[in-house]
């Protein structure tokens, strides 16, 4: 399955699956390995959580997993984890995760390139906010030219702090082998969007590592309505 078909560069490969998170059922359908050995696959800090979050956890490596199969991979049943708790990719890939969750269903999607042809890869996933939501979160998340940008482009409010939102972890995402840690929202600003395209452009606000203050990226978004979780917005960006 894959919510973003025919939008990702034709080098990057994508799985994505929608699941019930109160049932493990759907999980075993798409990666039965993952599902039987669950107990030494979650990490520990996820053993004591909520069912919930464990389905996502792992739909999450599931999707990595046959993602990885579609870019011509040798079968695994199982993904490592670096020292920071990160996803380690297996030798000659780059890839990333993201999880989105409404209620009792969500959706995990993952994207996988080759490491000779790309640096890194970055997706992300998010429900569209409530307006309440948006509102808590936009000052922390958005700055006064972001929104002002979001209102001449005429994008309702929810809409476009989740995009904002989106936009941004996906950058955070991509750039994160530069500085090793994830950035404060405020350490990058989205100049433009193209309504008719789905490309933004964003520039980072201060230095990260060894990228200079300035320095711009180009990421791509889309609309999409997810079966049983609703409207989503999907990030994606690669360098």
């Amino acid at each position: 399955m894959n919510i973003v078909d025919q939008w990702l560069p034709k080098n990057v490969y994508c799985y994505s699956q929608v699941f019930c998170t109160d049932d493990y059922a759907e999980i075993m359908n798409l990666s039965p390995d993952l599902a039987l050995n669950m107990k030494s696959i979650l990490p520990e800090a996820l053993v004591n959580t909520s069912q919930a979050r464990q389905v996502s956890y792992l739909a999450g490596r599931g999707c990595a997993l046959s993602a990885l199969k579609m870019a011509g991979d040798v079968p695994r049943s199982t993904l490592g984890r670096t020292s920071k708790g990160l996803l380690d990719w297996p030798q000659r890939f780059v890839g990333s995760i993201s999880h989105a969750m409404v209620e009792g269903d969500g959706v995990a999607i993952a994207v996988v390139a080759r490491s000779n042809e790309h640096q890194s890869i970055a997706i992300d996933c998010e429900p569209v906010f409530t307006l309440d939501h948006a509102n808590e979160i936009a000052l922390l998340t958005a700055s006064e030219n972001e929104l002002r940008l979001g209102e001449r482009l005429g994008f309702s409010r929810e809409l476009w702090l989740t995009m904002v939102y989106s936009l941004k972890e996906t950058l955070f995402k991509l750039l994160y082998s530069h500085v090793n840690c994830f950035m404060p929202f405020e350490a990058a600003e989205i100049l433009s969007f193209d309504v008719e395209t789905g490309q933004a452009c964003l520039m980072l606000s201060v230095d990260w590592g060894d990228l200079p203050v300035g320095q711009r990226y180009w990421l791509q978004l889309k609309d999409v309505e997810v079966d049983r979780v609703g409207r989503c917005v999907v990030s994606f960006g690669a360098e």
